[in-house]
Protein backbone atom coordinates (compact mmCIF):
# COMPACT_ATOMS: atom_id res chain seq x y z
CA UNK A 1 0.00 0.00 0.00
CA UNK A 2 1.23 3.48 -1.22
CA UNK A 3 2.28 5.90 1.78
CA UNK A 4 -0.23 9.55 1.63
CA UNK A 5 2.07 12.48 0.45
CA UNK A 6 3.31 14.46 3.13
CA UNK A 7 1.80 17.65 4.82
CA UNK A 8 3.46 20.38 3.15
CA UNK A 9 5.06 23.04 5.20
CA UNK A 10 2.95 26.18 6.24
CA UNK A 11 2.49 28.31 3.43
CA UNK A 12 4.29 31.77 3.40
CA UNK A 13 3.12 34.98 4.21
CA UNK A 14 1.37 37.49 1.57
CA UNK A 15 4.43 40.12 2.66
CA UNK A 16 7.32 38.24 2.55
CA UNK A 17 6.34 36.43 -0.78
CA UNK A 18 6.26 40.16 -1.76
CA UNK A 19 9.23 41.11 -0.83
CA UNK A 20 10.88 37.89 -1.97
CA UNK A 21 9.67 38.28 -5.47
CA UNK A 22 10.40 41.58 -5.66
CA UNK A 23 14.18 41.27 -4.52
CA UNK A 24 14.37 38.73 -7.48
CA UNK A 25 12.68 40.78 -10.09
CA UNK A 26 14.26 44.40 -9.95
CA UNK A 27 17.77 43.42 -9.88
CA UNK A 28 16.81 41.53 -12.84
CA UNK A 29 14.47 44.41 -14.32
CA UNK A 30 17.40 46.44 -14.54
CA UNK A 31 19.67 43.89 -16.04
CA UNK A 32 17.36 43.34 -18.64
CA UNK A 33 17.67 47.05 -19.74
CA UNK A 34 21.01 47.10 -19.38
CA UNK A 35 21.22 43.95 -22.17
CA UNK A 36 18.96 45.37 -24.07
CA UNK A 37 20.81 48.86 -24.58
CA UNK A 38 23.99 46.63 -25.22
CA UNK A 39 21.85 44.17 -27.85
CA UNK A 40 20.45 46.92 -29.35
CA UNK A 41 20.35 46.95 -33.34
CA UNK A 42 21.32 50.60 -35.14
CA UNK A 43 17.24 50.67 -35.82
CA UNK A 44 16.70 49.81 -32.36
CA UNK A 45 19.24 52.35 -31.13
CA UNK A 46 18.15 55.43 -33.28
CA UNK A 47 14.58 54.53 -31.47
CA UNK A 48 15.55 54.71 -28.17
CA UNK A 49 17.50 58.08 -28.63
CA UNK A 50 14.27 59.44 -30.29
CA UNK A 51 12.01 57.74 -27.38
CA UNK A 52 14.13 59.58 -24.56
CA UNK A 53 14.03 62.55 -26.90
CA UNK A 54 10.43 62.84 -26.95
CA UNK A 55 10.35 62.23 -22.94
CA UNK A 56 12.61 65.22 -22.48
CA UNK A 57 10.74 67.55 -24.55
CA UNK A 58 7.61 66.34 -22.69
CA UNK A 59 9.45 66.63 -19.26
CA UNK A 60 11.14 70.14 -20.29
CA UNK A 61 7.54 72.03 -21.26
CA UNK A 62 6.01 70.59 -17.92
CA UNK A 63 8.22 71.96 -15.59
CA UNK A 64 8.65 75.03 -17.87
CA UNK A 65 4.59 75.07 -17.67
CA UNK A 66 4.75 74.67 -13.87
CA UNK A 67 7.06 77.47 -13.32
CA UNK A 68 5.01 79.59 -15.44
CA UNK A 69 1.73 78.73 -14.49
CA UNK A 70 0.02 79.06 -17.93
CA UNK A 71 -3.49 77.19 -17.87
CA UNK A 72 -2.37 77.21 -22.15
CA UNK A 73 1.10 75.55 -21.58
CA UNK A 74 -0.45 72.92 -19.23
CA UNK A 75 -3.33 72.57 -21.79
CA UNK A 76 -0.56 71.80 -24.64
CA UNK A 77 1.67 69.54 -22.46
CA UNK A 78 -1.44 67.24 -22.23
CA UNK A 79 -1.97 67.98 -26.45
CA UNK A 80 1.38 66.57 -26.95
CA UNK A 81 1.21 63.69 -24.64
CA UNK A 82 -2.15 62.37 -26.23
CA UNK A 83 -1.46 63.31 -29.49
CA UNK A 84 2.11 62.56 -30.11
CA UNK A 85 3.67 62.62 -33.61
CA UNK A 86 3.29 59.13 -35.54
CA UNK A 87 7.44 59.07 -35.74
CA UNK A 88 7.65 59.88 -32.04
CA UNK A 89 4.99 56.90 -31.27
CA UNK A 90 6.59 54.41 -33.97
CA UNK A 91 10.17 55.08 -32.34
CA UNK A 92 8.48 54.69 -28.84
CA UNK A 93 6.79 51.56 -29.93
CA UNK A 94 10.22 49.67 -31.58
CA UNK A 95 12.01 50.26 -28.23
CA UNK A 96 9.75 49.63 -25.49
CA UNK A 97 8.47 46.34 -27.61
CA UNK A 98 12.64 45.37 -27.83
CA UNK A 99 13.37 46.21 -24.09
CA UNK A 100 10.63 44.30 -22.88
CA UNK A 101 11.02 41.52 -25.26
CA UNK A 102 14.82 41.62 -23.69
CA UNK A 103 14.01 42.10 -19.92
CA UNK A 104 11.26 39.26 -20.54
CA UNK A 105 13.66 36.84 -21.81
CA UNK A 106 16.56 37.80 -18.95
CA UNK A 107 13.99 37.01 -16.56
CA UNK A 108 12.22 34.16 -17.34
CA UNK A 109 15.70 32.29 -18.21
CA UNK A 110 16.82 33.71 -14.56
CA UNK A 111 14.06 32.81 -12.61
CA UNK A 112 13.32 29.91 -14.32
CA UNK A 113 16.81 28.26 -13.83
CA UNK A 114 16.97 29.32 -10.17
CA UNK A 115 14.08 27.92 -8.91
CA UNK A 116 14.95 24.59 -10.72
CA UNK A 117 18.37 24.05 -9.86
CA UNK A 118 18.28 25.57 -6.57
CA UNK A 119 15.34 22.88 -5.85
CA UNK A 120 12.37 25.41 -5.34
CA UNK A 121 14.81 28.66 -4.12
CA UNK A 122 15.51 31.80 -5.77
CA UNK A 123 18.19 34.79 -4.60
CA UNK A 124 14.82 36.37 -3.23
CA UNK A 125 13.65 33.15 -1.42
CA UNK A 126 16.86 32.58 -0.05
CA UNK A 127 17.26 36.23 1.55
CA UNK A 128 13.48 36.02 3.43
CA UNK A 129 13.94 31.85 3.91
CA UNK A 130 11.37 30.92 1.39
CA UNK A 131 11.37 28.02 -0.82
CA UNK A 132 8.60 27.04 -3.49
CA UNK A 133 7.12 22.66 -3.73
CA UNK A 134 5.39 20.94 -6.24
CA UNK A 135 2.62 19.94 -5.04
CA UNK A 136 1.27 16.65 -3.65
CA UNK A 137 4.71 15.31 -2.92
CA UNK A 138 5.97 18.46 -1.14
CA UNK A 139 9.34 17.83 -3.57
CA UNK A 140 11.51 20.76 -5.50
CA UNK A 141 9.51 22.04 -8.55
CA UNK A 142 10.07 20.56 -11.88
CA UNK A 143 11.74 22.01 -14.95
CA UNK A 144 8.22 22.70 -16.30
CA UNK A 145 6.87 23.71 -13.39
CA UNK A 146 9.58 26.56 -12.25
CA UNK A 147 8.93 27.60 -16.01
CA UNK A 148 5.50 27.99 -16.25
CA UNK A 149 5.95 30.20 -12.68
CA UNK A 150 8.49 32.47 -14.27
CA UNK A 151 6.72 32.96 -17.71
CA UNK A 152 3.79 33.97 -15.62
CA UNK A 153 5.58 36.39 -13.49
CA UNK A 154 8.18 37.64 -16.19
CA UNK A 155 5.25 38.51 -18.47
CA UNK A 156 3.63 40.68 -16.43
CA UNK A 157 6.53 42.46 -14.70
CA UNK A 158 8.63 42.47 -18.63
CA UNK A 159 5.95 42.84 -20.98
CA UNK A 160 4.58 46.17 -22.60
CA UNK A 161 1.15 44.65 -22.89
CA UNK A 162 -2.33 46.20 -20.80
CA UNK A 163 -3.97 42.82 -20.43
CA UNK A 164 -0.90 41.35 -18.77
CA UNK A 165 -0.64 43.96 -16.49
CA UNK A 166 -4.42 43.86 -15.20
CA UNK A 167 -4.11 40.13 -15.20
CA UNK A 168 -0.86 40.73 -12.95
CA UNK A 169 -2.62 42.59 -10.73
CA UNK A 170 -5.10 40.78 -9.72
CA UNK A 171 -3.33 37.50 -9.76
CA UNK A 172 -0.81 39.71 -7.48
CA UNK A 173 -4.12 40.11 -4.54
CA UNK A 174 -5.34 36.17 -4.83
CA UNK A 175 -3.42 34.73 -2.58
CA UNK A 176 -4.81 37.31 0.37
CA UNK A 177 -8.11 35.81 -0.72
CA UNK A 178 -7.58 32.33 -0.79
CA UNK A 179 -6.80 29.60 2.43
CA UNK A 180 -4.00 28.59 0.85
CA UNK A 181 -2.01 31.24 0.17
CA UNK A 182 -1.82 30.32 -3.85
CA UNK A 183 -1.74 32.74 -6.48
CA UNK A 184 -2.93 31.60 -10.20
CA UNK A 185 0.47 30.87 -10.96
CA UNK A 186 0.70 28.34 -8.18
CA UNK A 187 -2.34 26.70 -8.97
CA UNK A 188 -1.39 26.17 -12.70
CA UNK A 189 1.62 25.02 -11.95
CA UNK A 190 1.01 22.60 -9.27
CA UNK A 191 3.51 24.31 -6.31
CA UNK A 192 2.96 26.42 -3.44
CA UNK A 193 5.50 28.80 -1.68
CA UNK A 194 6.51 28.08 1.75
CA UNK A 195 8.58 28.82 4.85
CA UNK A 196 11.64 27.37 4.03
CA UNK A 197 12.98 27.03 7.97
CA UNK A 198 9.95 24.63 8.57
CA UNK A 199 10.73 20.54 7.18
Amino acid sequence: MANPPPIPPPAAGYWWRTFACLADIIPLMFLGWALAALLASPEELAARKQTEAWTQRLTNQYLHALQTGSQRELQGIVDAALHPKKEDLDAAEIWITFQGTMTFMTMLGALTMQEWLMKGRTIGKLIFSLRTIQLPMAEPPSFLSALLRSAWKAAFFALPNPLFMILGIINFHVPLFRRDKRAWHDLWSRSQVVDARLP
